[in-house]
């Protein structure tokens, strides 16, 4: 449970509702609460849950997947009493004629509430791959989308999800915008043993295989603005031996401080 003057733990986990679920999603939610236990979360893949219990949990789900029948999308959910609130903001705010819009990525921009003021604003993402093997088609879209949040004022800004690219490939371009990757940020976490592209956390599992793909492609950013709220952070299969069981992702966990 969420205390207004403590910690904050912030999430991002991938749901695996797009292709072959791997459980029912009452046993998915359980799974979130007891061994995540976030007080933030954003889901990618996801579908929500008919018996989540709304007394304690409050979310905002855009459905997004790619066609009319895949109805999963990127959900943002909070532990009651934080509030969630669907950002508003001038889109395009730079009147760029070449401005993306997020498609093709599912992108969710929420204010988090306490206490009637906006903690954070909070941008779930994760990027298609339509026509390639790696998310870089979609980082566009969704880079523009971030940019409009931060251009619209907020300085309190947390980007997390599913991008489909590697630490290396990522931080190119997340390197401009004033957001900090956080599992970069903690010392004595060395690069993956053969992992991928400077994977420092193994999130994804690329198949079944015994040489599948020790890679990281889910992240949380957070502005540099909540630079100094940072506790400490982490993640993949080394903190979540269990998540091969519901997903082939591990989630990302990180620690804020509220006053």
């Amino acid at each position: 449970m969420v205390t207004i003057v403590g910690h904050m733990i912030v999430a991002t986990w991938n749901m695996k509702q797009a292709v072959a679920p791997k459980k029912p999603l009452n046993e998915l939610w359980n799974w979130i609460e007891n061994e995540i236990d976030p007080d933030i979360i954003v889901l990618t893949e996801a579908r929500p849950p008919k018996e989540i219990d709304h007394e304690k949990w409050g979310m905002i789900y855009k459905p997004g997947g790619i066609g009319a029948r895949r109805t999963w999308g990127t959900i943002v959910a909070a532990r009651k009493p934080i509030e969630l609130v669907k950002a508003e903001f001038k889109v395009n705010a730079f009147d760029e004629a070449e401005w993306a819009s997020p498609a093709p990525g599912s992108v969710e921009s929420v204010d988090v509430v306490l206490e009637g003021e906006i903690w954070a604003t909070v941008v779930g993402a994760y990027a298609f791959m339509p026509n390639s093997k790696n998310g870089l088609e979609a980082l566009d879209g969704i880079l523009c989308e971030v940019i409009d949040v931060i251009a619209s004022g907020r300085e309190r800004v947390i980007v997390a999800g599913d991008f489909n690219l590697w630490p290396n490939d990522l931080n190119r371009f997340m390197n401009d915008l004033p957001l900090i990757d956080a599992i970069g940020t903690i010392d004595g976490i060395p690069e993956l043993e053969d992992g991928k592209g400077g994977s420092r956390i193994w999130t994804h599992k690329n198949g079944n295989s015994p040489n599948a793909a020790r890679q990281e492609i889910d992240y949380i950013y957070v502005s540099e603005a909540m630079a100094d709220e940072f506790v400490t952070g982490g993640g993949g299969i080394d903190d979540y031996p269990s998540s091969w069981e519901f997903s082939d992702h591990a989630p990302v966990v990180v620690q804020l401080k509220v006053d």
